[in-house]
């Protein structure tokens, strides 16, 4: 995806996205794991199965925490080994700020692989969802009051998410942004 800034989208008003919009049926924020980090990402189980597992489609047996490299993520801020598990439907990974190394406002970075609704199922958090479409592929930008997701359309019927959480808005929509660049060429099309 090129910039999402230079798409034919007026952006009126710029929002932030706070995780717990990742999920239709879950609130709140996801909190990594509290146990030892090693350089592989942390797997989490929680009760939900999510729809990924089906190998058949394009997202299946994608690792969420591969669709970014956490160099990629720290060139926002120091942060934490990713951190996988479900959170409702989805399989996500999460980088957490590395507090110990910086002080102020860092952003917490997830990927959430969401295959029960495409990018036109991107839920209003109450600032608005644009949508656009950039060489054949759908994106849609629900920014909230504390960070911006930017959704990767896949099918019509998932969608990969870019979640910035936990700062402004528009620095929040801007890290997304950056970060879809980079997340884009690992997000298959279906």
């Amino acid at each position: 995806m090129r910039s999402f800034r230079a798409a034919a989208l007026p952006f009126a008003v710029v929002a932030a996205f706070s995780l717990s919009a990742c999920s239709d049926s879950e609130g709140g924020t996801p909190e990594a794991d509290p146990g030892p980090s090693s350089p592989a990402a942390t797997s989490v189980t929680e009760p939900a199965e999510p729809s990924s597992a089906d190998p058949s489609s394009p997202l299946g047996g994608i690792d969420p925490c591969s669709i970014l490299r956490t160099e990629d993520v720290a060139k926002f801020g120091a942060v934490e080994e990713p951190v996988q598990k479900n959170v409702g439907t989805a399989l996500t990974c999460q980088w957490s700020p590395d507090r110990q190394d910086t002080a102020g406002d860092m952003p917490t970075t997830g990927i959430a692989i969401r295959e029960n609704g495409g990018v036109e199922d991107v839920p209003n958090t109450g600032f608005g969802v644009q949508h656009t479409e950039d060489d054949g592929r759908k994106y849609a930008r629900s920014p909230s009051a504390n960070g911006c997701t930017i959704s990767i359309g896949v099918t019509d019927t998932s969608r990969v998410d870019v979640v910035v959480s936990g700062m402004d808005t528009k620095e929040a929509c801007d890290i997304a942004n950056s970060l879809v660049e980079a997340a884009e060429p690992n997000v298959p099309r279906g």
